[in-house]
This record gives C-alpha cells, sequence and structure tokens, in this order.
C-alpha cells in the first residue's frame, strides 16, 4: 500500500468514526432527551398510563418494522454502493423508487392500524391502549416517507441531516407529547365519570403522550424535505454529469429494493416480537396467577422507567450499527477484508468504551438514580437496573454487530440468531414466570440471555466471514477494569455522602465523579486514544480537560 493509499485508507476511517459519532451523539442525546420526557409523563399519566403507552408502542413498533423500519438503511446501502461506482443517475432512481414504495407501504399501513386498534389493543390483553394506538397509526404513514430521505443521505456519507432530524423529532415530541397528556388527562378524567370507570383517564393521557410521536415526526419530515430541496441542484448537476448509459431496470430496482428489505425486517421483527411477546407472555401468565392489578404496574416500570434508562447508551450502539452499513458495503464489495477487520474492530471498541461503564454505573447507583429521576425509592425499579445492567452491554454489542452482518450483506444471519434466542428466550420466560415468584425480574433476565445468544453467534458468523479475530484486553478487560474502579469509588462515595438518604445535587456528583475516575483510569492504563476519546459524545471536552490537568 502506498503513502497516499494510507493516508485516503486514514481519511476514510477518521470519516466513518466521525460519521459514526455524530449519528451516536444525537441518538444518545435523543435518548436523553427522550429520557427527560418519561420523568413528567410518569407523573402525568402515571404506571397504568404508561402501561397503555407501552403497550400501542410495542404494536407501532412490530407494524412500523414490518413496514418501513428497512428503508433508511436499505437506500444508504444501495445509493452508497452506486455513489461510490459514480451512478448518479442510478442512485436518483433507487431514491425515486423507494419513495413511491414508502408511500404505498406507509399509508395501508396506517390505515389498517388506525381501524383494527381495539383489536390489536385486546390482543396483547390492553384493552384501553386502543387511543393511544390509533393516535399513533398516522405515524406509520410519516416515518416511511422520513426513512427514505435519510437513507438517501446517508448512503452519500453524512449523518447530519439525520442527526440534525432526530433532535428537532424528539424536541417537538416531548413539547407535544407532555402538554396533551397534561390535558387529556383531564378530559379523561370527565369521561371516566360518566362511563363508571376510571382507568380512562390513564388512557387519554397514554393517547396524549403518542400525539408528540406524530407531530414530532412530520416537523421532522419537513426539515428533511427543505434541505433536500436545497442539496437536490448540486445532486442533480451530478446525475446530468453522469456518463453512464446503463440505467437500471424500474422492475430490477424493485427487486432489489424488497431483496434487501426483507431480511432486514425480518431481522428486526425478531426483536421486536421478542418485546410484544414478553408483554403478552407476561401479562397472560399474571392474569392466570390472579396478579391483575399488579402486572399493569409492574408493566408500566419496566417500560416506563427501565427500558427508558438502559435505552440511552444503547442508542450508541444503533447509531453506530446503521453508520457501518454504507461504510462496510463499499468495503466488502472491494473485498478489502484487512480494513474491514480494522473498521469492525473499532466501532465495536468505541461502543465498549460507552456501554461497559454505563452498566456498571446503574448497577451501583440503581436505587439513586430510580429516585434521581423517578422519585421512587421502591424495589422493583431499582432490582430491575441491576438484574438487566448487564443487559446493556449484551444488548449493545448485538444490535452493532447485527449492523455489521447487514453491512457485509450477511443478511440472513440476524434473521437465523435472532430466532434461536427468541426460541430460548420465550422458554426460559415462560418457565420463569409460571414456575418462580420472579414476576416483572423474570422479562429482564430472560432478555440478557436473548441478547447473549445472539452476541456469541454474530460473533462466530463475523468471524467465519472474515477471519475476524474480537480484540479483548482493549475491547473488554481495560473498560472493566476501569469500571470496576469506578464502582468501587462510587461505592465509597455513597457510603460517606449519602450515608442511606438521598439528594439529586449529591447523586448528579456521584454521576460526574464516577465518569472522570473512570476515563482517568482509562487514561492512566493507556485503555484508551486520542482518536478514540474524541469519537465519544462529549469526549473532546475530555481531551481538553485532561490536557488542563496533563
Amino acid at each position: 500500500m502506498s503513502v497516499n493509499d494510507k493516508k485516503s485508507g486514514n481519511t476514510g476511517l477518521n470519516n466513518f468514526i466521525v460519521q459514526g459519532g455524530i449519528l451516536a451523539f444525537a441518538g444518545v442525546l435523543v435518548r436523553m432527551l427522550g429520557l427527560i420526557k418519561r420523568i413528567p409523563q410518569y407523573y402525568i399519566i402515571g404506571n397504568y398510563g404508561n402501561s397503555y403507552y407501552s403497550a400501542a408502542y410495542e404494536i407501532y413498533s412490530i407494524v412500523l418494522t414490518v413496514s418501513s423500519y428497512a428503508i433508511p438503511l436499505s437506500v444508504s446501502k444501495l445509493v452508497a454502493a452506486r455513489v461510490n461506482k459514480g451512478q448518479y443517475k442510478n442512485a436518483y432512481k433507487i431514491f425515486r423508487c423507494t419513495l413511491t414504495f414508502a408511500f404505498v407501504v406507509g399509508l395501508i399501513s396506517s390505515v389498517l392500524v388506525f381501524l383494527f386498534a381495539g383489536s390489536l389493543s385486546s390482543m396483547i390483553n390492553e384493552p384501553m391502549s386502543y387511543l393511544a394506538l390509533r393516535v399513533l397509526a398516522p405515524t406509520l404513514f410519516v416515518v416511511a416517507i422520513m426513512g427514505v430521505f435519510r437513507g438517501f443521505f446517508q448512503g452519500q456519507g453524512t449523518m447530519v441531516p439525520t442527526a440534525v432530524s432526530q433532535l428537532i423529532e424528539q424536541i417537538v415530541l416531548i413539547a407535544v407529547s407532555l402538554s396533551a397528556s397534561y390535558l387529556l388527562v383531564r378530559k379523561g378524567e370527565k369521561v371516566g365519570r360518566i362511563l363508571l370507570n376510571d382507568k380512562y383517564k390513564s388512557a387519554y393521557g397514554a393517547a396524549g403522550a403518542t400525539l408528540g410521536c406524530s407531530v414530532g415526526a412530520l416537523v421532522a419530515l419537513l426539515f428533511l424535505f427543505f434541505i433536500y430541496r436545497r442539496y437536490s441542484r448540486s445532486f442533480k448537476k451530478k446525475v446530468l454529469r453522469d456518463p453512464s448509459d446503463k440505467i437500471e431496470n424500474t422492475f430490477y430496482v424493485y427487486k432489489v429494493l424488497i431483496l434487501t428489505i426483507v431480511p432486514v425486517v425480518l431481522s428486526a421483527t425478531v426483536n421486536n416480537i421478542s418485546n410484544f411477546l414478553d408483554q403478552y407472555i407476561h401479562n397472560r401468565i399474571m392474569v392466570e396467577k390472579g396478579l391483575m392489578d399488579i402486572k399493569s404496574v409492574n408493566w408500566g416500570i419496566y417500560s416506563g422507567n427501565y427500558l427508558v434508562l438502559i435505552g440511552v447508551p444503547i442508542a450508541m450502539s444503533n447509531a453506530m450499527g446503521a453508520s457501518s452499513v454504507p461504510t462496510l458495503a463499499g468495503i466488502m464489495r472491494r473485498k478489502a477484508f484487512d480494513e474491514a477487520r480494522d473498521k469492525i474492530g473499532r466501532v465495536i471498541r468505541i461502543t465498549m468504551l460507552i456501554s461497559i461503564p454505563c452498566a456498571m454505573g446503574i448497577f451501583v447507583l440503581a436505587n439513586e438514580v430510580m429516585f434521581l429521576l423517578f422519585s421512587t425509592t421502591t424495589k422493583t425499579g431499582p432490582m430491575l437496573l441491576r438484574i438487566g445492567a448487564a443487559g446493556i452491554v449484551l444488548f449493545s454489542f448485538s444490535t452493532l454487530t447485527n449492523g455489521i452482518l447487514q453491512g457485509m450483506s450477511k443478511l440472513s444471519k440476524p434473521i437465523i440468531h435472532g430466532l434461536i434466542a427468541l426460541a430460548v428466550h420465550v422458554t426460559l420466560l415462560t418457565c420463569l414466570l409460571k414456575f418462580t415468584n420472579l414476576n416483572i425480574y423474570a422479562v429482564a433476565l430472560s432478555n440478557n440471555f436473548f441478547s447473549l445468544i445472539i452476541c456469541v453467534l454474530n460473533v462466530l458468523s463475523i468471524r467465519k466471514a472474515i477471519g475476524y479475530n474480537q480484540e479483548y484486553m482493549k475491547t473488554f478487560i481495560y473498560p472493566l477494569a476501569s469500571s470496576a474502579v469506578m464502582g468501587g469509588v462510587l461505592f465509597l462515595l455513597n457510603k460517606a455522602l449519602l450515608r442511606g438518604n438521598y439528594s439529586r445535587i449529591l447523586i448528579l456528583l456521584e454521576i460526574v465523579v464516577g465518569i472522570i475516575v473512570y476515563f482517568i483510569s482509562m487514561v492512566l492504563i493507556k485503555g484508551i486514544t486520542r482518536e478514540e476519546l474524541s469519537a465519544i459524545p462529549g469526549g473532546n471536552k475530555l481531551l481538553r480537560i485532561f490536557k488542563f490537568i496533563k
């Protein structure tokens, strides 16, 4: 390899990390904003409302996955493949055909969910969630169209429009959701008094919370359309300058699109079906045991507190996985396996640098985090966090490696691995719920096994495909050792400062100290490079701090 090749390779690698970092930062920020939203939402609609909201969202997620989840990834992959070859005419045709496809699929799915909201809600043993589901239905159409624009930009190597649109979507979502849920809770109280059913208060509140999803998605779509209109002039000039005579047949484009979408949809559907089955199996067995009231309360804590909290660090792996798909697709097409192995190793390492300390921090400060965010000192939430702390690492790793396999065009592997893991997960969950008193804890525990199986199978497939051997010391051992040091410091601080009491200021201080201790430990043992630190959200600020203290 020449010096110029090496420079080009380094530039590509840096751009890969930067673009992944942009999307990761936006993903983490979006999840943080979502967490902020869930705190007042928890107080407004309560555990019952959160349970209805969760039930509606699980159904929505499954339909979204089947209808349009794979559109951004598929468009980015197909556009990237043609742009890399200078085939701008074919890239533009992919965009237009996918837009038509998204319009039809999004419209059909929205109408069907709206019409059958009552039946779908009853299926999951939460019939009162039909109002929230009906409000969510139009979002399916908007998100399908929005996915085409996001994939179009990602396929050309820029994650900025996607990242900014995600932030806009979340900000609007928060404002509308909280306002609407507050207003509709009061309307629900009036309806409940008339119909002699106090659950309408929570049901209307959940519907208000979902309204923000529709409005937020619509505003984000308008933003992306505005950016596209500004950008389309320069892109169409490239299309006009494209000397390609061979324009892909429309039938061929739809064929390639569907062949790309279907495996990704099936893979994602396995994960979403897992969430759906969790609630379905949990609710059914809790009813059989005569625990009708506790099942909604526990699921409200699980979905409204636990899943929201662990979702923040997992958002980074989602972003890294999404950004790796178009990049790895181009590399694999060139059969540059050394470069592919290098990129895979780096993206896994950066993800572990975040997920491992997050898991340790949540495990040690479970009680404090629950009090800080939700003002609760009950044991259910903290125990879920401790059980699910390992799941942060496992889910991050499994999500990321799914994206890597998709970028390598090993589209069937995540499906097969997901189905194997799902079979084990459902069996284990059913047994734990039926034959133990773990109740909601069984859901978190069995989900850990679900992601563990996917992790193992994914790594074996990646190794077989390109001879990739996972590096353990810097990727896992160093972050784990530094996290253990951080955990020890947090435990001692807890004993010295809080002494069994709760103070939000002191809890925030502990979290800041924990972050600093972790990264100082990593620097001292030479477990992190400047490049890796700068790729982490907030890493450049930490770099400046470390330079200041030498």
